[in-house]
Parts: C-alpha cells; structure tokens; sequence
C-alpha cells in the first residue's frame, strides 16, 4: 500500500489549533507588555517634558494616562508634602469628571490605614466596604513609601467587581515606584529651591562661610536670642550737606560707591550687615556665629575702611574730597535674630548696646573711630599689633546722648588721617 506522503507530513488540525493559540497568547502577552512600556514611558515623560514647579500639571498628565491606558474609572495621588503648605496634598482625577474622589477617600478615614500600616488594600467590591459603598466598582490602594517614611499612596478605582487582576497589580506596583521618583524629585526640586531664597536672604547680610555655617544647622526662623556682640557704625561726615548741592543720581552714585568698597570689608573679617541707614552702615560681630575676637574684628574692619575710603577719595576726586568718615564701636549685651515674616526676613540687632555704638559714632570727629572701654578690654593686646592706627587717646568717661549712665570712651586716629 503507497501512502500519501503529504497527508503524512500536514499536522494534526488540533494539533495545529493548540499551535496557533499559543503563538496568539503569547503575542498578546507581548502586545500587554509592549502596552504597558509605552504607559510607564508616558509617565515619565510627563515629568521629564515639564517643569517641576508644575506640580498640577504633572499630576494630571500622570492619572490621566492611567486613566485611559487602564480602563481607570478614578485615581488619587495622596501626597504628603515635606513642608506645611504641602500637608495632604491630593492629585485627583476621574474619567466623567464628575466623582469627587479625593474627598469620598477623606471622608472614609482609608488613607490612614494605607500611610501608617504602608500595606496594599486592595477592595473587590466597594459596594461592600462600609465607609465606600458609594462608589461602584473596586479599588486599590498602593502605598508610597520612601526608605521607611511614608510619603503618601496611589489609590484607583474601576467600575468592575474583582477588577484588578493579578498582572494589574503587578504593573501598579511599577507605577507607584515611578511616583515615588517623582516625589523625591519634586522633594529635591523644592528643597533647593528653598536653600535658594534662604541662601539669596542671607547674603544680604551674612558672608559665604557664615551663610554656609547657619544652614548647616537649620532654615533661618523667626525669633530673637540674647547673646553678647560688638556692632559698629560707620557713617559719612558732610554728606547730608553735600547731598543738598548734587543731582538725585549723583547723591545716588556717592552711596553706591561707599557702600560698594565698605560692605566686602565687613563680610572679610566674619562681620555682619544689620542694616544701610541713609549714608550709614550697621554692622554686628559675633552674631549669629559665635567669635571670640569680634572686638578685634570690629576694629579692623573700621580701620580697613578708612584705608579704602581715602583711596576712594584720591581715586575720584571732586565731591568726595568733602567726605570724612566716622565710627563708632560698642560691646555687650544684645538681642539678634530674625524679624519679618518667613519669606521676608531681616536680620537684626536691638538693645543699649546697640544705641550707645549710635552715640559713639556720632560723637566721633571727621576721621575718627570711637570705642567703649568694653570694646578696649576685650580688644587686649590685639589692639597694638594692628595696621594702620596712628594713635589711642583716653577720653575719660563721658555721658551719652539720650542715656542716664556714663561710658568710658576712647578715640583712636587712623594712620592714613
């Protein structure tokens, strides 16, 4: 008997079915994975396409993939932000647009259990859920969690009884690993942006070290402490009558130029800017950071000034030749700190000793640098090792403006006057 060769060699047709199906499954398999690439690419383009800052924005572009890749009737971001504004912050979105469900979550009290126990719960059937029967459909609620904080949870719904599958949470899970990125970003985004404006309000007073050194220890806050310091003032002698002959942006021009080659001075020897009053300048040593030689420093700043104001004088000439410069330097007991409100900070000093460093400076002649005893006492022998002083008078103990009790004052002449 001759066989049919080709009826030998044709496969089974069950055989071929069984064939055929497996391929289909297994190209479905692979069309779900390539589906759900191009859903976590979305993602992350969403962030990488936008500005942090653009929180909203961010947000809604993520849930709204969800929502329409997934078959999602609702998704919630819960986010607990890093600073006070930021508390229970929620992203929401719902596929009519008409559920409400950040505030059906609030309501129910599910988030706490998600945060504090950082366990998935996953809802069959909201219909049976006491505090959620309102919603139709299941939920799944995934928890984000950083390290060991719990920073918030992704929580979504869908209108089906038994509506997320195992391979559904399965990729959920990758989801929320992307939103915790996305968190920490953002976190970072904002932190700096934060280290920024603390950084752009300090130097207007502080040097860079000392700047450095406050935001090692924490963001500057509101509040006062007493402490002990040296302030100094510095102001221009014959500058008011001056101002009275000159053009608006000349006067201008003048005070630019003193404060341009005095503050650097200041910010060299660890001092700080308290504050510019008209054509005087405010400056405290050992405040904030604590500086034992702050008498020495305070000193040496008002003496490195009258070296570069009089190279100032001789550089332009004209106007600035009826210039003079007076300081006045006191040490003690004082209250610093920052004043304001917390996105507008100043920092300050305020107290007698303050006052008393006031009356100095306006007692001290043209050319002149005036100190307490205190500021002498502490100064010690630093005092005769110093550049550029000429000499030290004693001017006995002397009454100051406005103040019941005396101070013992002394004068010393700049080597340069």
């Amino acid at each position: 008997m001759i066989r049919d060769t080709d009826e030998e060699s044709c496969p089974d047709g069950r055989q071929f079915e069984l064939v055929k199906n497996n391929y289909l499954n297994l190209l479905a398999k692979y069309e779900h994975r390539i589906n759900e690439l191009s859903i976590l690419k979305e993602l992350i383009e969403s962030v990488t396409s936008l500005t942090l800052a653009d929180q909203e924005l961010i947000w809604h572009k993520q849930l709204e993939s969800l929502i329409r890749y997934k078959s999602l009737s609702g998704a919630v971001v819960y986010y607990i932000g890093t600073r006070q504004e930021q508390k229970e912050k929620f992203y929401a979105l719902s596929f009519d647009h008409t559920t409400d469900y950040a505030d059906l979550l609030r309501g129910a009290q599910v988030l706490d259990t998600i945060v504090n126990e950082k366990q998935p719960i996953l809802v069959a059937d909201l219909g049976k859920h006491g505090k959620l029967n309102m919603i139709n459909g299941s939920m799944l609620a995934l928890p984000l969690v950083s390290g060991d904080e719990s920073i918030g949870a992704l929580i979504l719904f869908r209108n089906l009884i038994d509506g997320f599958p195992k391979t559904d949470i399965s990729f959920f899970s990758i989801v929320r690993d992307h939103l915790i990125n996305t968190i920490a970003f953002q976190r970072f985004y904002f932190e700096k942006i934060e280290e920024e404006r603390h950084i752009s309000q300090l130097s207007r007073f502080f040097s860079k070290g000392v700047v450095k050194k406050i935001l090692e220890n924490s963001a500057p806050r509101l509040g006062g402490e007493r402490k002990k310091a040296c302030v100094l003032f510095a102001d221009l002698q014959g500058f008011t009558a001056l101002s009275e002959q000159l053009a608006s942006e000349q006067v201008v021009e003048v005070l630019n130029n003193f404060f341009h080659y005095m503050i650097p001075i200041v910010f060299q020897n660890h001092g700080t800017l308290d504050k510019l009053i008209g054509d005087c300048i405010m400056t405290v040593f050992g405040a904030p950071i604590d500086d034992k030689k702050d008498c020495y420093h305070a000193v040496k700043t008002a003496l490195e000034m009258f070296v570069v104001f009089n190279r100032l004088k001789d550089k332009k000439g004209g106007v600035y030749q009826h210039l003079k410069m007076t300081v006045g330097i006191n040490f003690g007991e004082l209250i610093v700190g920052f004043i304001g409100e917390q996105n507008h900070l100043d920092y300050t000093v305020i107290g007698d000793t303050v006052n008393s460093a006031q009356r100095l400076q306006s007692m001290a002649g043209g050319n002149e640098i005036f100190i307490s005893e205190s500021v002498l006492e502490r100064t010690g022998k630093d005092l005769n090792t110093m550049e550029n002083i000429k000499s030290v008078h004693d001017l006995g103990t002397m009454t100051l403006k406005g103040k019941s009790h005396q101070l013992k004052v002394y004068k010393i002449i700049p080597e340069i006057c």
